[in-house]
């Protein structure tokens, strides 16, 4: 787009005469480089299946009408890139996160508007811990003696789980 400016210059030679003109000046727009990449959301629950959604990418550009395209880059913050991807802007899981594994993961994300202009951000992916199933119980002695008492101890339970400071019943 253009905008008019306009300037009202003034000449005067070394007698002292002037002229005075008036001058439009078009100032032709260029394209901003973005500047900010946001996700609406930041965390996925543990044990989501591959390719959930965790969130949806939108770009910060002083450009109204641009569009933009999202990858995962290289870079400061790019630990787990592979473990991500982008389809349009939605952020997808690309595996079955764990949170007693690792409880968050950080990518870096790349946003490109329609000109080629770039900017590039590290994001922090946290993991939502979610209860696990228990996996085993143990008794600790299966065996008791003929002829013993009603009510005499066996043995005691423990269970198997990866969740820690639950309570077994």
């Amino acid at each position: 787009w253009s905008s008019d400016v306009c300037s009202s210059d003034l000449t005067e030679d070394n007698n002292g005469e002037t002229f005075q003109k008036q001058f439009t000046i078009n100032i032709t727009n260029q394209n901003d480089t973005p500047t900010d990449i946001s996700l609406s959301k930041d965390s996925i629950d543990e044990k989501s299946i591959i390719r959930t959604t965790i969130g949806t990418f939108s770009t910060t550009d002083q450009d109204t009408g641009d569009t933009f395209t999202y990858s995962l880059v290289s870079g400061n913050g790019d630990t787990d890139n592979s473990d991500f991807t982008i389809s349009g802007s939605n952020l997808l899981s690309n595996k079955v996160f764990d949170y007693e594994d690792q409880s968050s993961y950080s990518i870096r994300v790349q946003t490109e508007d329609n000109n080629g202009e770039t900017f590039q951000k590290q994001f922090t992916i946290n993991i939502t811990n979610q209860n696990d199933t228990p996996t085993d119980i143990i008794l600790s002695n299966n065996s008791i003696d003929e002829n013993s008492i009603i009510e005499t101890q066996i043995g005691i339970f423990s269970t198997t789980d990866q969740d820690t400071g639950d309570s077994f019943t």
